[in-house]
């Protein structure tokens, strides 16, 4: 029995950034007048970021002030929200026992009442206390020989996660964040990404450009048109765990004003004994993802939103995904779908592709 876990590389992302700068490159053959874009480019939350300007007449930019400031604004969301940094607001709150509290910044406390939003309007499918049960699946069975190889857990151990986990057990009163019980840990994940593009695109609003885009690990936000006038076109990578992000696109969809996130289950995951297990673990079973849906891609007014519920459309049955999207303004979605080993496409509504 042979068991691998497969991740996404920080090559991975760079693929996927790279895709833009092709696709751009490849619009914009035998235009006449288009403009140069001015791009900013860094390490941002496990991934990259980058920022595409359309050079605007009267406003000046130091790209070199405005990488300083963007990644002066990143590493505060770190210290914030990451659970890799051991001094951040959130390891420090999944470190503190029963009944204790800790004051959190203002961006931490909007990102978890966001959560909670998500959370009740999904059911649960969306749930930030859901570490405990990610966990359990990321180190498989305890009480196994081999400890290089990973064996799912077992079901008492996923009912143990199960117990220690629950949206509804978040206690925020004010800028205190009150642990319920000793095992209780947040990961917003899932969301903070998103709420970082959207603090990028609000510092680039207020330098005065209306025409821009900005990107953290495929997660994506778009002020105005791109260098031609046009709405901006991103591209959607085929989910198929074959190939590299960038690599093959399934659908151009094209974006003015919005932010569109997406969230798949192709590339990342465990194997064991011949079967794949998705890194996507539903809160609500306590078990891996079992679906044919491979990829959600989420447009909504902010990236923070099209973070939170394209993953959740994970999760929810296409039936009830469907319903919930259709029952939402401002938000359109994307599934793609594999059936008897071809993949195809159900969109909302309003959905638009090129």
């Amino acid at each position: 029995m042979i068991a691998s876990v497969k991740r996404l590389s920080l090559k991975d992302h760079l693929h996927w950034r790279l895709l833009f700068v092709l696709m751009a490159a490849y619009l914009c053959v035998s235009c006449n007048n288009q403009k140069s874009y001015i791009d900013i480019t860094g390490p941002a939350m496990g991934s990259t970021y980058t920022i595409r300007l359309v050079p605007q007449r009267g406003v000046r930019i130091e790209t070199q002030e405005v990488k300083t400031s963007v990644d002066s604004l990143l590493e505060v969301i770190n210290l914030q929200m990451s659970t890799y940094v051991d001094n951040s607001e959130i390891s420090l709150f999944n470190k503190l026992s029963k009944n204790s509290a800790i004051v959190i910044s203002d961006n931490f406390r909007t990102v978890i009442q966001r959560a909670s939003y998500w959370s009740n309007l999904t059911n649960g499918a969306f749930d930030i206390s859901s570490f405990p049960l990610v966990n359990t699946w990321r180190l498989g069975k305890l009480d196994r020989e081999n400890k290089d190889v990973w064996i799912p857990p077992t079901d008492l151990e996923i009912t143990v996660a199960k117990s220690n986990i629950g949206y509804k057990k978040i206690k925020l009163v004010s800028t205190s964040l009150i642990k319920s019980f000793d095992e209780q840990k947040l990961d917003v994940n899932a969301i903070a990404k998103g709420w970082g593009v959207d603090r990028l695109f609000i510092y680039i609003q207020s330098l005065g450009y209306k025409n821009f885009m900005v990107e953290i690990g495929g997660e994506v936000r778009v002020s105005g048109s791109n260098n031609r006038g046009a709405d901006w076109r991103i591209g959607i990578d085929s989910p198929e765990p074959n190939f590299q992000p960038g690599e093959k696109i399934f659908a151009v969809i094209p974006i003015k004003d919005k932010a569109m996130a997406t969230s798949g289950n192709y590339r990342d995951f465990y194997e064991y004994d011949s079967k794949k297990y998705s890194h996507i673990i539903n809160p609500i079973t306590g078990k891996a993802v079992e679906s044919n849906i491979a990829s959600v891609t989420v447009l909504a007014a902010n990236c923070m939103d099209a973070d939170a519920l394209a993953t959740a459309l994970n999760i929810m049955s296409l039936s009830d995904g469907m319903k919930l999207v259709e029952g939402l303004d401002d938000i359109d979605a994307l599934w793609v779908i594999s059936r008897d080993g071809n993949l195809e496409s159900v969109k909302s509504s309003k959905m638009r592709l090129d």
